[in-house]
C-alpha cells in the first residue's frame, strides 16, 4: 500500500465539489438560492460561453469586509450555529460548501456591498486562491463565474451540449421563481429574456408568467390545513384533461425548498389514480408547510432529498388535499332554465335505487313510459333544500321541489356520441364513459348496492393465487352487490350480482378484476371500474333523446367528470367562434346574435 498523506485544500474542494456540483444548473441554483436567502427581492442570471460562464447578481443585503474571505472557505456559514439548528433549518442554504466548491472548478469574481459600507469589496478567486480588493459598486452581491471546469478537462468533457445544459438552467429557475413568488428573477441568455417574473407574490401570477395565461384555466386550487400539527399546503393542480407527458412540470416545496421527494410524488400519483391515462402527468405546483423539527433536509449536499418523522401522516395530508381539489370543486350548473311544463317534475328520492340499467335503456317503450321510469331514478349529486312551512301550531319541513335542468339535445353519432347545445358551444361526449363515470362515482359513495339473485351460474375456473384473493376480500365484493359461492379449489359460482350487471356476463367482471391485480388494496378500484364500464351503455346502443338527457344530466353532475375512471376524456366542445369561422361568419356570443343573416 502506497504512504497516506493529507491531500491538499484545492483537491480536496474539487472532489467536495463532485457532489455539489454535478453541471452549470447547480451553481446557478446555489448562487440563487443564496441570493434568496440575503433577502434579495430582484435576481438577474446571465448564461454565456456554452453556459461555462454564468452571473448572478442580486440586491440583497451584501458581505461584510470581515466575512467575505470566511465565505469562501470549507463549512463556513452564517445560517447554522449549532447541532441543534440542523432540526430547524429556515434558510435554503446552509451547509457552507458551494462558494468554497465553485472556486475549486471555475474562476470566480464577487462584488459586493452591504446598506452600512460606502465602499464595496472585490474578491477574485481561482484555485481556491483569494484576492480581495475595495471598489464602487451598488449594495447587493454579483457573483461571476468564468471557464467552469477549467482545470477540470474530463468534467467539461461530459458536459451536454449548450442547449441542453441551458435547459437543465430554466428548468431549476422556473422551480426557484415558482417557489418565491415574492422574488422578482431575471434570466439573460444569448442577449436575450428567457424567463422574467415580476416578483408580484402571487403563485398564480408567477405560473402565468413561466408557462402562460391559459395556463390558469386549467387549475385548481389547493389548500388544507391541519392546524393541531400545524401543517399546512397550498398551490395548484391541473385538471384530470389537462395533462402532460413528462413529470418536468411536478413542482414540489418543502417550506420554499424544491425537492425530489417520493413520498410526495406518490402522493400525487394516488390522488391522479383512475383520473388519467397511464403515461400521463397532471401539472403541479404545491407548498408543504412542516415545522422545520419534523423535517431532515440534510441528506444529501444537493438538499433535494428530505425525510420526515411521520412519513405516513406526510403522505395522507398531501393526498387527500390534492384529491379534495379535484374532487369537490363546483359542479356544472343547469344550462338552461325550465322552458316546458312537461319537462317540470319533482325528484323522488328511492332508497336503494340505481341509475337505469342497460336493460332498461334498450327496452322498447314509447316516451312517457319511459319518462315515468327515469323519474323514479335517484339524482344522486342533486343537493336536497328544505323549506318550513306553518301547519297550525307546528312547523313542518317539507323538501322542495326542484325541476329538472333542460338539456338541448341535438342528436346521436354513430350511436355512440351524444351531441348537445352548451354554453361554450358544441359539446360531443362519449355515451359508454360518461355514464361509466357516473355509476363509478356512485358505487363508490353509496351504502345500498341493488342487486339481484342468480338462479343459475357459469362456472368460473381461476388459478389457485386468484381464489385466495377473492377469498380474502369477499368481504369487499360483497360490499358492491357480488356474492360468491367456492365449490372447488379451482372454481367458483355466482349467487348474487350487482343489478347494474344484469345480462352483461358478469363472470367477465371477476376475470377483470383478478387481471393484472397488483395489491389487495387496489382490489376495491378493479370491482368499481370493471363493474361500471360493463354497466354503462356501451359504444352502438341507440339512444331515445330522453336517454340521452338523463346520461348526460347525471354525468355532469358527476365528481370528478372530466374523465373516465381508466382516465380517457369524456367530452369535446367546438366553440361557437371556431364553427362561425369555419362558414365565414363573425362571431357571435348572445342569444341574440344567434340569427345569421347572410
Amino acid at each position: 500500500m502506497k504512504k497516506i498523506k493529507l491531500l491538499s485544500k484545492n483537491l480536496i474542494n474539487q472532489i467536495a465539489a463532485g457532489e455539489v456540483i454535478e453541471r452549470p444548473a447547480s451553481i446557478v441554483k446555489e448562487l440563487v438560492e443564496n441570493s434568496i436567502d440575503a433577502g434579495s427581492t430582484k435576481i438577474e442570471v446571465e448564461i454565456s460561453n456554452e453556459c461555462r460562464d454564468i452571473r448572478v447578481s442580486d440586491n440583497g443585503s451584501g458581505i461584510k469586509e470581515e466575512d467575505i474571505e470566511l465565505a469562501f472557505s470549507k463549512h463556513a456559514t452564517s445560517k447554522i450555529t449549532h447541532e441543534r439548528d440542523l432540526w430547524d433549518i429556515n434558510t435554503l442554504g446552509f451547509r457552507g460548501e458551494a462558494l468554497a466548491s465553485i472556486i475549486s472548478i471555475a474562476k470566480l469574481t464577487c462584488t459586493t456591498r452591504t446598506a452600512n459600507s460606502e465602499d464595496g469589496i472585490k474578491a477574485f478567486c481561482e484555485d481556491s486562491e483569494i484576492k480581495i480588493s475595495k471598489t464602487g459598486c451598488a449594495v447587493g452581491t454579483t457573483m461571476e463565474i468564468k471557464d467552469l471546469f477549467f482545470n477540470i478537462p474530463v468534467r467539461k468533457k461530459f458536459l451536454k451540449n449548450q442547449q441542453t445544459e441551458f435547459s437543465y438552467i430554466l428548468e431549476i429557475l422556473q422551480s426557484i421563481a415558482i417557489a418565491n413568488s415574492k422574488v422578482s428573477i431575471n434570466l439573460i441568455y444569448k442577449g436575450k429574456n428567457s424567463l422574467k417574473t415580476t416578483g408580484s407574490g402571487d403563485i398564480a401570477t408567477v405560473i402565468s408568467e413561466v408557462y402562460s395565461k391559459d395556463l390558469i384555466l386549467e387549475l385548481k386550487e389547493v389548500f388544507k390545513e391541519d392546524l393541531s400539527d400545524n401543517l399546512k399546503i397550498n398551490g395548484f393542480v391541473s385538471s384530470p384533461d389537462f395533462t402532460r407527458s413528462s413529470k418536468k412540470a411536478i413542482y414540489l416545496f418543502i417550506n420554499g425548498r424544491t425537492v425530489k421527494c417520493p413520498i410526495l410524488l406518490k402522493s400525487v400519483d394516488l390522488a391522479y389514480k383512475y383520473l388519467i391515462p397511464s403515461g400521463k402527468y397532471p401539472f403541479v405546483v404545491l407548498n408543504l408547510q412542516i415545522p422545520a423539527k419534523e423535517v431532515d433536509v440534510n441528506v444529501h449536499p444537493t438538499k433535494k432529498e428530505v425525510r420526515y418523522t411521520n412519513p405516513n401522516q406526510i403522505f395522507n395530508f398531501v393526498r387527500y388535499a390534492i384529491k379534495s381539489a379535484l374532487e369537490y370543486s363546483k359542479p356544472a350548473q343547469s344550462f338552461y332554465p325550465i322552458e316546458q311544463e312537461e319537462e317540470e317534475y319533482t325528484k323522488t328520492p328511492v332508497k336503494s335505487a340505481f341509475h337505469p340499467t342497460t336493460t332498461q335503456f334498450r327496452a322498447k317503450t314509447d316516451f312517457n313510459k319511459l319518462k315515468e321510469q327515469f323519474s323514479k331514478s335517484v339524482d344522486f349529486y342533486a343537493p336536497k333544500e328544505e323549506t318550513t312551512i306553518k301547519q297550525g301550531k307546528f312547523d313542518v319541513k317539507v323538501e322542495q321541489k326542484e325541476p329538472k335542468e333542460f338539456i338541448n339535445i341535438i342528436g346521436q353519432y354513430k350511436n355512440t356520441y351524444i351531441i348537445f347545445e352548451s354554453p361554450n358551444g358544441l359539446e360531443i361526449v362519449d355515451q359508454h364513459i360518461a355514464h361509466e363515470r357516473t355509476i363509478f362515482e356512485h358505487l363508490k359513495n353509496t351504502q345500498n348496492i341493488v342487486s339481484q339473485l342468480l338462479l343459475t351460474s357459469d362456472v368460473i375456473n381461476l388459478e389457485p393465487s386468484q381464489l385466495a384473493i377473492l377469498q380474502e376480500t369477499q368481504f369487499l365484493l360483497e360490499k358492491y352487490g357480488f356474492k360468491i359461492k367456492t365449490i372447488s379449489e379451482k372454481e367458483v359460482i355466482l349467487r348474487q350480482i350487482p343489478q347494474i350487471l344484469v345480462n352483461k356476463e358478469p363472470e367477465k367482471v371477476i376475470y377483470e378484476i383478478l387481471e393484472n391485480i397488483e395489491s389487495i388494496e387496489d382490489i376495491e378500484n378493479k370491482i368499481l371500474i370493471s363493474a361500471s364500464c360493463r354497466g354503462a351503455v356501451m359504444a352502438g346502443d341507440k339512444l331515445s333523446v330522453w336517454q340521452m338527457e338523463e346520461i348526460i344530466r347525471n354525468w355532469r353532475k358527476s365528481p370528478n367528470n372530466k374523465t373516465c375512471p381508466h382516465g380517457r376524456i369524456i367530452s369535446h366542445t367546438i366553440s361557437l367562434k371556431e364553427v362561425a369561422s369555419f362558414f365565414g361568419r363573425a362571431n357571435t356570443s348572445s342569444k341574440k346574435d344567434l340569427s345569421f343573416r347572410t
